[in-house]
């Protein structure tokens, strides 16, 4: 008696492990054809299991040998499932990491003075536990496992999984503790894994980090003017647009240099170049940061969302420099300024009514 109900525990475990696996794995296969391959897999790998554990004589104490059979699972499933077998592999040591804690903890409660059977008592505990977290463990499998698992680079793949790997010994060197509590080896090969499960861990965080260090380093350079060194349109587009999304209100303050095309025609480019980044710096010292933006040749914006307008206008109205080798004074810029939401509620309607603001003050100036 005591057997069968040792082997519905088993059971349970392998039929948990491969609906966890199933859930985010894409099949081949239809259900039943899969079902039906991984029954008749079971079927000889317990009979194998139990007589090889047997042989050993450490049959029922509680040790989990039964998990390291499920590695043998990789042999069906790459068949069944699509995918290669390092993503089976890492998908298959995390559903393991599982349901061995749940398999460790119910064994413990073999302990207490119940009157039912211990092992029936393990099943009890073992079936509620698996009732209570499988929902939770599931959801952070799909969506933090899997995530990291479809990452393109290999070295976070090489990581994920040795880590994986790791954590899997970690909790089943873990759970030998229980069983053989004095053993010396026992100890210095869990200290061993504890040591290699900590590298891997902060490898794979380093990657990780690294990564998104780079891609966050090529998005600044990909929004960032070259020549000025403010932000450029996709910059102004994304800092208007979360400006907006968050019903902020904010001043937008369109600016054009007067006669920039003179001075390009008269100096050459090189001294155009020069006076743009100038100009650039000056406008840097009055706005916010990451505030100034260049989105074409001679025309810039100001985002003011701290209600600085007044200082802003005053502080662009006193812009004055004189490039040296040659001599070029500065000509003035026109701005006009709109309000967010009072004067419009979407950033394409806010640009043309500022531009339209600033061609009036340049009509005004006679600065066309």
């Amino acid at each position: 008696m005591e057997f069968i109900i040792q082997m519905i525990g088993v059971i349970e475990i392998i039929m948990m492990n491969m609906y966890i696996f199933s859930k985010n794995v894409k099949r081949r296969y239809s259900l039943i054809t899969i079902l039906f391959v991984i029954s008749i897999y079971t079927m000889i790998l317990i009979f194998i299991g139990v007589k090889i554990i047997q042989i050993l004589g450490i049959y029922g104490n509680g040790n989990g040998l039964f998990t390291l059979l499920g590695f043998f699972y990789l042999i069906p499933l790459h068949f069944l499932f699509e995918g290669n077998t390092t993503r089976h592999f890492i998908v298959i040591c995390s559903v393991w990491i599982y349901t061995l804690i749940v398999f460790s903890i119910s064994m413990q409660f073999m302990h207490f003075p119940f009157s039912l059977n211990p092992y029936l008592v393990v099943v009890i505990v073992e079936t509620f536990l698996f009732i209570c977290t499988y929902h939770y463990v599931n959801r952070f499998i799909s969506n933090v496992y899997i995530y990291l698992l479809d990452c393109s680079e290999e070295s976070i793949q090489k990581y994920l999984r040795q880590a994986s790997l790791s954590w899997f010994l970690l909790a089943f060197l873990i759970n030998l503790h229980f069983v053989f509590n004095d053993s010396a080896i026992l100890k210095i090969a869990t200290m061993i894994v504890v040591s290699l499960t900590v590298i891997f861990q902060f490898h794979l965080i380093f990657d990780i980090l690294k990564n998104r260090s780079e891609i966050g380093s090529l998005e600044m350079q990909v929004a960032k003017d070259n020549l000025t060194g403010l932000g450029n349109r996709i910059a102004f587009s994304k800092s208007i647009d979360e400006l907006i999304h968050k019903k902020q209100s904010f001043y937008l303050i369109y600016l054009d240099l007067n006669n920039f095309k003179g001075i390009n025609d008269q100096f050459g480019h090189l001294v155009g170049d020069q006076y743009l980044i100038t100009f650039s710096r000056k406008i840097q010292f009055i706005a916010d940061k990451d505030c100034a933006f260049r989105i074409s040749g001679d025309e810039f914006i100001i985002l003011d969302s701290n209600s600085h307008l007044e200082y802003i206008l005053e502080s662009l109205s006193k812009i004055d420099f004189i490039l040296s080798k040659p001599s070029v004074v500065f000509r003035g810029v026109s701005y006009g300024w709109v309000e967010y939401p009072k004067d419009a509620q979407m950033a394409n309607e806010l640009l043309h009514m500022a531009d339209q603001r600033m061609y009036v003050m340049k009509e005004k100036n006679g600065k066309l």
